[in-house]
């Protein structure tokens, strides 16, 4: 079943043109769909005629979810959508990986939109939802902001309006005063690309609707607990403990060079608004097989790498450049894309679900999110933590066998091995 309602947006109005990040995106989706799904478990049993009613306020609220791409003019520009997002219901307990593996299937197109739709698969007692987003539009963070506040408008929480239509990152850190914030805009940034194997391309591959393999694994609040405390005690992240704990495991596999891709949020790296849109940058880490023996000392690593990369007038140099020259044909966006983005792991992690807001109780569970970008070998790996427990979502075509497991494991005896050092009694 299927159910669209409108949400009232005035259909054709042009919004803005797109920036020109949002415009590389958009070129390289010409051929290759990217698209990305989150996941959220709720407790109880929602309608799929509720769940159409609170998405069409999210489309109120949010303007980039009641839009639309226009290629025809010009400049690529957003419009208003003609209909609604989009809730189809699935058969009760059909597993929500494969929904997703199916949605990545699905491309959405540039119109007439909106570019989101939901899925809805009801349980006994419970249900998840699956919102898919096109990458036009917004990023992971903004994914995750919609999906809590759609949670909470189905538990009669009601947001107050937007400011109107987000502006582009590239206009938003054009004007910030980096100098003033790093007391350094001059600062030298030390590029893993400079390293010949950091930069040779990735190689796309034609979209062919093949279902994604989609594997998943919650760590327990123990171990996630746990995680925590010992980056913080080890002076890094979790996220680069997750960059080192896959590193380790290709390695294990025989790789011994390792690229590690992790989008970088511009609302917390740069300080732009908390808008539903594109506020991201990438950025690319490495790790040498003879380099990795000590599991702490390569997360450091990682992190110290990250950190050069997403300091203000770093990425504000990046964007500038992107400005400057952006692709004009797609074949440009992808020759950039895959220049930019080829790695044997992409980790998109959104850190705790908490840090953007309230949770609402009623949910137990949230995954994703989950993509393919159409790279040879790609292996996509989201990461989302909720009621203190770590759970990661992979996608790729190219399986490795037991590679979330392993990486658990990974991190457990990273831990294991840091307690008994601290506690030699």
């Amino acid at each position: 079943m299927t159910i669209s309602i409108s949400p009232g947006i005035s259909p054709g109005t042009a919004l803005r043109a797109l920036g020109a990040f949002e415009k590389t995106i958009d070129l390289y989706m010409y051929r290759n769909p990217v698209q990305f799904s989150l996941v959220a478990r709720i407790d109880r049993q929602v309608s799929a005629v509720t769940l159409a009613r609170a998405l069409a306020r999210l489309q109120e609220r949010h303007p980039l979810l009641a839009a639309s791409v226009d290629r025809s003019a010009v400049e690529t520009l957003y419009r208003s959508a003609e209909g609604a997002v989009e809730v189809a219901t699935r058969a009760a307990g059909t597993p929500w990986q494969a929904v997703v593996a199916t949605e990545q299937t699905r491309p959405i197109p540039p119109e007439p939109g909106p570019l989101l739709r939901a899925v809805l698969i009801p349980g006994d007692t419970d249900c998840s939802v699956v919102l898919t987003f096109a990458h036009q539009i917004t990023d992971g963070v903004g994914g995750l902001q919609v999906l809590l506040e759609l949670i909470a408008a189905l538990d009669g929480g009601v947001r107050e309006r937007a400011d109107g239509v987000p502006r582009a990152q590239e206009d938003l850190l054009g004007g910030r005063d980096v100098r003033a914030e790093t007391g350094d805009a001059a600062a030298p940034v030390d590029s893993p690309a400079e390293d010949e194997r950091m930069s040779a391309p990735g190689e796309l591959v034609p979209f062919s609707a093949l279902l994604p393999h989609v594997s998943a694994l919650a760590l327990d609040r123990e171990l996630t607990t746990r995680l925590v405390g010992r980056c913080r005690a080890e002076g890094t992240s979790v996220h680069a403990a997750l960059c080192s704990a896959a590193s380790t495991v290709f390695h294990r596999r025989g790789r011994d060079f390792v690229r590690v891709l992790s989008p970088v949020d511009l609302r917390r790296a740069a300080g732009l608004p908390d808008d539903v849109a594109n506020r991201f940058a990438g950025a690319r880490t490495a790790s040498e097989a003879t380099r990795a023996d000590d599991f702490w000392a390569l997360a450091r690593r990682h992190h110290e790498s990250l950190a050069r990369q997403r300091a203000p007038h770093a990425l504000r140099a990046g964007s500038a450049a992107l400005s400057e020259s952006p692709p004009e044909t797609p074949e440009d966006a992808e020759a950039m894309m895959a220049a930019v983005t080829a790695a044997d792991i992409q980790i998109t992690n959104l850190g705790a679900a908490e840090a953007y807001g309230p949770v609402p109780s009623s949910v137990t569970a949230l995954w994703g999110p989950a993509q393919i970008t159409q790279v040879r070998g790609e292996h996509v790996l989201g990461v989302v933590t909720v009621g203190g427990r770590l759970r990661m979502t992979e996608l790729t075509h190219d399986p490795v066998a037991g590679l979330l497991p392993e990486m658990a494991a990974v991190l457990a005896q990273a831990c294991a091995a840091s307690d008994r050092d601290a506690d030699p009694a």
